[in-house]
């Protein structure tokens, strides 16, 4: 994630089967993940004798970054209301993997998440309490891989598989076991003739935990989640892109991915419809408001995950979102069968679901469907 700068818990308004793959992933979902990445600090702050949100709140778990933007700029603009939702403050997971835990629990009512994640959880949680995909927010692959600037890697204009067999025998930073940039590792590894026993993956946690790691040389290089996160990571650490999945010389089963999806829990599609459809409405009202004030979105985006220091990152983030993933965004999120398929298909292939246990159908609610 973005170098996030608030402690993990709450950000206010205002304030700014034999697999190709192991199942060890889904495993891990489930426990150690969550405990590698010290779940304690953020569980205290959402749950326990303290309420996950204030009565009649509706609670959106959201993070610093581009991938959590439009909640950031309804947060700041004050824009929930509109929509029917209260929502004084956003709850904060330390990855994707806690995020759909608390989903699960009934700790959040609706969060973005990386869409492998979303789908596991809905193939793998009690009916009733499976999370939905009532929208694709980004459709595009939005993870990297950052070398480390003390390791010798391959050139700019080296094949994916010359550089991704680089990291071979090397140390690789996730934020937690089993989350997208874990899943997302592991199919680079394997669509290069790699297994994920030939490197050595690391729960190191979002960006700020990723700096001082690749400062200190305690790993050779991390997968970043987000496009702001990539870029101010180099700038951050000196370090350099080593393959972006997004990019047109890419794998078509790295690059074309829709990696985030809107997610709610299915009991509230039955009794909190209303405010489902508000926080959709919300997103795309946040859209709007980002597209027409492009410098004040730009500052905004800085200020909230880079502490003021990524503000050209910013600007370019705005510009390349306007350019490259507007077009092919739904009108109001919804998610096309298509690419949603697509990665039924990889949850399949990584064995974090049976063949056929999540469908197009069960997944996305009718109203969600393009």
């Amino acid at each position: 994630m973005n170098a996030p700068l608030h402690l993990p818990g709450r950000i206010r308004s205002g304030r700014g089967g034999e697999a190709s793959v192991s199942r060890r992933s889904l495993i891990k979902y489930f426990g150690a993940g969550a405990a590698a990445l010290g779940a304690t600090p953020f569980l205290a702050g959402c749950g326990g004798e303290e309420p996950a949100a204030a009565a009649g709140e509706y609670a959106i778990g959201a993070f610093p970054g581009d991938s959590y933007f439009f909640d950031t700029i309804n947060l700041a603009q004050k824009q929930y209301a509109k929509h029917g939702l209260t929502v004084s403050e956003h709850l904060v997971a330390q990855s994707g993997v806690q995020g759909m835990q608390l989903l699960v629990a009934g700790s959040l009512n609706a969060t973005a998440v990386d869409t492998l994640l979303l789908v596991a959880s809905h193939g793998n949680a009690s009916k009733g309490k499976r999370p939905m995909m009532v929208g694709a927010r980004m459709p595009e692959s939005s993870y990297a891989i950052i070398g480390n600037k003390n390791v010798k890697w391959p050139s700019e204009d080296a094949s994916f598989e010359e550089k991704i067999r680089a990291l071979k025998g090397k140390k690789v930073g996730v934020t937690a076991i089993g989350a997208g940039s874990d899943l997302q590792l592991r199919l680079a590894l394997e669509t290069a003739g790699l297994t994920y026993d030939d490197i050595t993956s690391l729960a190191v946690g979002t960006s700020a935990q990723m700096i001082p790691n690749l400062n200190n040389d305690r790993v050779d290089a991390v997968v970043s989640v987000q496009w702001t996160s990539t870029r101010f990571l180099c700038e951050a650490t000196g370090s350099s892109i080593l393959a972006e999945f997004s990019a047109d010389n890419m794998p078509d089963v790295m690059r074309n991915q829709a990696v985030v999806g809107l997610a709610v829990q299915e009991s509230s599609l039955e009794n909190d419809l209303d405010r489902v459809k508000g926080w959709i409405s919300a997103n795309e009202e946040a859209e709007t408001w980002m597209l027409e004030n492009r410098a004040d979105a730009a500052k905004l985006l800085d200020t909230t995950s880079m502490n003021g220091k990524g503000l050209p990152i910013a600007e370019a983030y705005i510009e390349h979102y306007a350019k490259n993933i507007k077009p092919k965004v739904k009108p109001m999120f919804k998610a096309p069968r298509e690419s949603t398929e697509r990665m039924i298909k990889l949850a399949e292939r990584f064995g974090n679901i049976e063949k056929g246990q999540v469908t197009y159908e069960s997944l996305v609610p009718e109203f969600a469907r393009a």
